[in-house]
């Protein structure tokens, strides 16, 4: 069989969201594989060789599928880099710092007392939205999930133990702190977009390729 065109390869990318590779990280993957496959069989017009391959191919499927879950908890390292060493991190850090320092407070404890929360408050709108995305999303990213459970453990530690002694110090560090703990949470907002635009990278090149 000659090279696939953009078009077959389109088709083949929405048979395996039919067969539930609704993650698009792990999709892309797995398309990778499946069109090598497909491309391989010489002898066979792009439907044969599509069905033969699927059916063929029905233990790895199944296999890959089930994977995708495991691969919501197996990504830390990465995941630590994608939010600590993005740029757009430190910006939002940066953008908390200034807002903070110019509210409306004349004493800065009731400033981070009446705002302690509000680095908890941020992820708990972006589990109703992740929940949204999950069920619509055709497209969905694993590591964005491993993201947020990051990050909420990141903020829970900050609840319960950060904001006493952050308290207790003087106003330039507790402020770098409580914004940098903000910035973190605004990164649930920020990721999904970023995964999402690296995804669609990879897909185009294999369109390319």
């Amino acid at each position: 069989m000659n090279k696939l065109t953009n078009q077959q390869i389109e088709q083949v990318n929405q048979k395996l969201i039919d067969y539930g590779f609704t993650f698009i990280d792990a999709r892309i993957e797995v398309l990778d594989h499946i069109l090598c496959l497909i491309e391989e069989k010489e002898n066979k017009s792009f439907k044969e060789a599509t069905l033969l391959v699927f059916e063929e191919q029905k233990e790895y499927l199944k296999a890959q599928k089930l994977m995708q879950w495991s691969n919501l908890i197996a990504q830390r390292v990465s995941l630590l880099k994608d939010i600590f060493l993005n740029p757009v991190f430190i910006l939002l850090w940066i953008i908390s710092y200034f807002v903070y320092e110019n509210l409306p407070y004349s004493n800065y404890n009731a400033l981070i007392e009446d705002l302690a929360v509000m680095p908890i408050a941020l992820p708990i709108l972006s589990f109703i939205v992740l929940g949204i995305y999950t069920f619509s999303s055709k497209n969905k990213v694993a590591s964005t999930y491993g993201a947020l459970f990051t990050i909420s453990f990141l903020l829970m530690f900050y609840l319960y133990f950060g904001i006493h002694w952050l308290k207790k110090m003087d106003q330039f560090p507790s402020l770098v702190m409580f914004s940098g703990f903000t910035a973190i949470s605004l990164m649930l907002y920020y990721l999904p977009l970023f995964y999402k635009i690296k995804n669609e990278r990879k897909f185009k090149a294999l369109l390319k390729q």
